[in-house]
């Protein structure tokens, strides 16, 4: 990847801070700049940016190690950059953060955030301060190409783009413009209508789908049409048309602002058939289509994990970690107890990014409170980074409830951090292009479509043009030609925004530490040693209420070790179970409590002068180690 790196600050004028504020002063201060290519388009593909992985992992040695977690379906190489110091201690004896992106195969936007993170990381370790000191005591383990084989044919999709292959691609370019567009054809009982703001644009139709209603009631009596039962009951997983939809002994709605049937249109994608139907499943906001090759996986990537998994959930594959890819993840987050957080970067959403938080089809109250309130507080941070930017899940989204989307997602990749694993996770949603031209920080598509006009010389998004097809008859031929999900300065804005969140959620990890070891002479040969551990960290060291409640808690273990002597009693190993960080108990610690410590003693037998070590860990809190010489 031709990636330029330009140090612009390089001076840090912030002293240490923790628990998360020390990354948030630092970075909105912005020690350090990078200048990266935000404007290029198509992304670069996947072995260009292997090979830019590699030449990281060449020229920052001692804090970047360049591995492969699997192979992909097509056997490719699932590249995860592991970035820590190593002069501090491997990565899994530090706090670990999982972060990927392009997961889904559209989404490619998120391999360049992810890459502009590994990035910036890199460039400015040893300049910026908190950077540093992050690297220097946590591990962050990155995959900017989770679906490496989905990102490839999204990204070769048009005749136009480098490395097109028509045979792996849905439908064909007819008009000869370079690009495999969309064909619409008029259509009585079509689903598709224009939108009378601006007729290159074709909107849903609210109607029935499949005992659904893409319908946002305007009496209150009607949100039984609308609100499914699924999420009526509390703590309910049911899925399928039977289980979504009340039953009211009643016929349908009314529907006002029907579309006439003599308005109304089928959309395919361009091609010498009917093949390939448009809908709102594979058709993002902005027109850049989901499934665009002919090889589909067996499972959405984000319906093959396995918590709340079901085979009737739309996508949802075979089983359980049907794909090679999400098997690979789930396997090495597994083996890496040290991971408190995932984030999984995604690239679709219509006039304003929002991140989605676990429990997606659960009411907050399905959440411990400490693990609830923890979402809250981040939220709070992102809002104030994001200007307005919301976490919440798809319970609350009203209009997932209309059914514009589904009701319920099973197995996806947030919900098996959380429910399978007690790991904290976040699913942002970053599509980023347009302009906020009115400045209210909703990007609508007619700002797009202005952007497009004005700023792209409409290149991105075609008239409807009439075309005579040699089996359908007169289609007309338009809509969205190649157009990227993120560009440009709304692409730069929200790369540095996933970055110093990012660096917040790295500071808010536990953060385990021995802050105090002595040695009592109790008898004639005999010592007490005692060492005072604390949590200097936000997060308590089991991390989540979840994970006790799973037991996926990882305790404090501490050692002694003393070179000539014997331990008495219990042994040199002690469970220490677990200390609270500061959110756990953040009003007591506000009026001047302080339950951040905990106590853990020995008895030994040796002579004066003896060296005793202790060493704690806790698998997602680090681990820390002392040594004292017996004396008296």
């Amino acid at each position: 990847m031709r990636v330029f790196l330009l140090m612009l600050l390089m001076v840090s004028i912030m002293g240490p801070s923790a628990y998360g504020q020390g990354s948030l002063n630092a970075i909105v201060d912005g020690l350090t700049n990078i200048e990266y290519d935000f404007s290029r388009w198509p992304y670069p593909l996947y072995a260009e940016v292997s090979e830019r992985l590699q030449e990281l992992a060449v020229q920052y040695p001692e804090i970047a190690n360049l591995q492969t977690i699997g192979k992909t379906a097509e056997g490719r190489d699932i590249w995860l950059m592991e970035i820590t110091s190593s002069s501090t201690g491997s990565g899994d004896s530090k706090p670990g953060l999982w972060i990927d992106g392009n997961l889904h195969a559209h989404e490619v936007n998120g391999r360049v955030r992810a890459m502009y993170f590994i990035e910036r990381l890199l460039a400015t370790y040893g300049v910026d301060e908190v950077v540093t000191r992050l690297i220097d005591s946590r591990v962050f383990y990155i995959v900017p190409m989770f679906d490496a084989d989905g990102g490839e044919r999204s990204l070769t999709r048009h005749p136009a783009w480098t490395g097109h292959e028509p045979n792996r691609q849905a439908g064909s370019d007819l008009n000869g413009d370079g690009y495999i567009s969309s064909m619409r054809i008029k259509d009585p009982d079509g689903w598709w209508y224009e939108s009378p703001q601006d007729s290159r644009v074709m909107l849903r139709l609210r109607a029935r789908d499949d005992g659904r209603w893409n319908y946002v009631a305007t009496e209150h009596d009607e949100t039984k049409y609308w609100r499914s039962s699924g999420q009526q009951v509390v703590g309910s997983t049911t899925v399928g048309a039977a289980s979504r939809w009340m039953s009211t002994g009643e016929g349908p709605p009314p529907i006002e602002h029907q579309v006439p049937p003599e308005e109304r249109y089928s959309i395919y994608t361009e091609g010498m058939d009917s093949s390939y139907p448009i809908d709102d499943i594979n058709l993002t906001v902005n027109g850049f289509e989901r499934n665009v090759g002919m090889e589909s996986p067996p499972s959405d990537f984000n319906r093959d994990w396995g918590a709340e998994w079901r085979p009737d959930e739309p996508g949802g594959g075979p089983f359980p970690f049907s794909v090679p890819e999400v098997r690979a993840a789930a396997y090495f987050i597994t083996e890496h107890k040290n991971i408190f957080f995932q984030y999984n970067m995604h690239a679709d959403q219509t006039a304003r990014n929002y991140t989605a938080r676990p429990g997606l089809h659960h009411p907050y109250d399905w959440m411990a409170p400490e693990d609830n309130e923890f979402y809250t507080r981040i939220g709070a941070v992102w809002s104030a980074m994001g200007g307005g930017n919301i976490i919440e899940n798809n319970y609350y989204s009203q209009e997932i409830a209309a059914g514009a989307y589904t009701d319920v997602q099973h197995g996806c990749e947030i919900d098996w951090a959380y429910i399978s694993r007690g790991i904290h996770a976040l699913m942002p949603e970053g599509m980023a292009i347009g302009k906020d031209y009115d400045g209210d920080r909703y990007v609508t598509v007619q700002e797009i479509l202005r952007w497009n006009d004005e700023d792209k010389e409409g290149k991105f998004w075609g008239h409807w043009e009439s075309f005579q097809h040699p089996t359908l008859g007169v289609v007309e031929i338009g809509g969205p030609l190649g157009i990227p999900p993120a560009l440009d300065e709304r692409m730069r804005e929200e790369s540095n925004l996933h970055y110093r969140f990012l660096l917040h959620i790295a500071d808010l990890a536990p953060a385990l530490k021995i802050a105090d070891l002595s040695a009592e002479r109790i008898a004639e040969g005999e010592y007490r040693v005692v060492a005072r551990l604390q949590n200097q960290g936000y997060l308590a060291t089991y991390v989540s209420r979840k994970a006790l409640e799973i037991r996926r808690d990882n305790p404090i273990l501490a050692r002694l070790e003393i070179d000539t002597g014997e331990v008495l009693g219990g042994g040199a190993l002690q469970n220490a179970g677990h200390i609270l960080g500061k959110h756990s108990y953040l009003w007591r610690w506000g009026a001047g409590a302080d339950e951040s410590t905990k106590t853990v003693e020995w008895r030994v037998r040796a002579e004066s002068g003896a060296e005793v070590s202790i060493e704690v860990r806790a698998a997602q809190a680090g681990r820390d180690r002392r040594t004292i010489i017996l004396e008296g």
